[in-house]
């Protein structure tokens, strides 16, 4: 089947009987909006929608589906300053506490502002995966940077640059 989400579906994960469908709604890169919807798949229809801090991109279910994690990721104008960051508004983490109904799932905020050494003031959070242990493992590309997130008490853990790489003569040809 298909359902319309009312914007641009980005990810999608499953809780049980649930599909968590994360939709862009964004009507320009200063003023980024999305929300959640949760499908219950049998009936395809969806049950409840919760509103997001921004653009999403990625969503994920922890493997004991206690928690989900969505990447608010706010993208920045690739026409704007030749795509370059920072851009504003920054992207964060935003944790779902799958308790109860859907429409009673709670959402806290992880800001990731300021970890990564690369426009840290521009956190450009990608993609997210939970491990077993409900830490949640959240990509930001644009800072070349990972962050590693305990879901149950919303804290950063760790975090570390995703190394570097040195492209200086990639090009040349062996004779």
């Amino acid at each position: 089947g298909a359902i319309d989400v009312g914007g641009e579906p980005t990810s999608v994960a499953v809780a049980g009987r649930f599909a968590l469908v994360a939709v862009n709604t964004s009507p320009d890169f200063v003023a980024p909006s999305g929300h959640l919807h949760i499908v219950d798949i049998q009936s395809q229809a969806i049950v409840a929608t919760h509103t997001l801090a921004g653009q999403p991109d990625s969503v994920a279910v922890s493997p004991d589906e206690r928690y989900a994690a969505v990447v608010i990721e706010n993208e920045r104008d690739e026409d704007l300053g030749n795509g370059e960051p920072p851009q504003a508004p920054s992207g964060l983490l935003q944790i779902i506490d799958l308790k109860g109904k859907p429409e009673d799932w709670s959402i806290r905020n992880v800001n990731l502002d300021g970890i990564a050494g690369v426009f840290p003031g521009d956190a450009e959070p990608e993609f997210v995966a939970i491990n077993e242990n409900n830490i949640a493992v959240v990509t930001l590309q644009e800072n070349n940077h990972i962050a590693l997130i305990d879901l149950a008490t919303g804290g950063i853990i760790n975090h570390f640059t995703a190394g570097t790489v040195d492209l200086h003569q990639i090009d040349i040809k062996e004779e």
